[in-house]
């Protein structure tokens, strides 16, 4: 057996189940809450799923039934990120996937609290706190199931096709959100946070699977 190969078996044996498991189950729970959270909002708002955007539906009276979506969303991005580092599946690219999960929980909290879409300051036009930061998720669900493609590779190419998918299929669908009618634009909004979930659910089922593998 050689260096290398002595040097990744310590590694893979050092890998705690546990927290594997935990990283896992949270993350798919931040999957679900936000489906769970919009479902319930739309039934007792009267929301109109075509036209108008999750943003939209964060707002009046019954928000913190959104915002709570949001931030278990963003609990579940951040259990990601530590199942991420602590079971380091490649190089570099790995590396910035894990912050690319660490940024999106930030953010994706953020845009909880900042839920407001009306700029407060004349001088801000358009662009409120919100606006920009949801300007700031499209950067990171690209590069984050992009960059961690290749490390994946390792433990199934199924797995890299998924993340190549969500990355393209967000990246259309946010652009083609910014170019579509209003009438429109909330289904299209909707498509492409999907997409997201894409990436964020397989890796949560890949830290699941390798820590019930480990623990057995």
């Amino acid at each position: 057996m050689t260096d290398e190969t002595t040097e990744k078996s310590r590694v893979v044996a050092e890998e705690r189940p546990e927290l594997l498991i935990l990283a896992g189950v949270a993350g798919l729970l931040g999957q679900i809450a936000p489906i769970v959270a919009m479902v319930i909002a739309i039934w007792l708002t009267g929301h109109q799923l075509l036209a108008e955007t999750i943003s939209e539906l964060g707002q009046g009276r019954l928000k913190t039934i959104m915002d709570t979506g949001f931030y278990m969303n963003a609990a579940g991005l951040l259990a990601l990120s530590i199942g991420a580092a602590h079971a380091h599946l490649g190089r570099g690219g790995w590396t910035v996937g894990v912050f690319c999960l660490a940024l999106l929980a930030l953010i994706v909290t953020l845009v909880g609290i900042w839920d407001n879409l009306q700029a407060d300051d004349a001088n801000l036009g358009n662009m409120t706190v919100h606006t920009k930061l949801t300007f700031a998720l499209f950067p990171l669900y690209i590069a984050g199931p992009l960059a961690m493609a290749r490390g994946v590779n390792r433990v199934s190419r199924t797995y890299t096709v998924l993340f190549v998918i969500s990355a393209t299929m967000f990246a259309v669908f946010a652009i083609a959100f910014k170019l579509t009618p209003t009438d429109y634009d909330g289904v299209i909004e909707k498509i492409a946070i999907g997409a997201t979930m894409i990436w964020t659910t397989a890796l949560s089922i890949l830290f699941l699977n390798r820590g019930l593998r480990a623990r057995n």
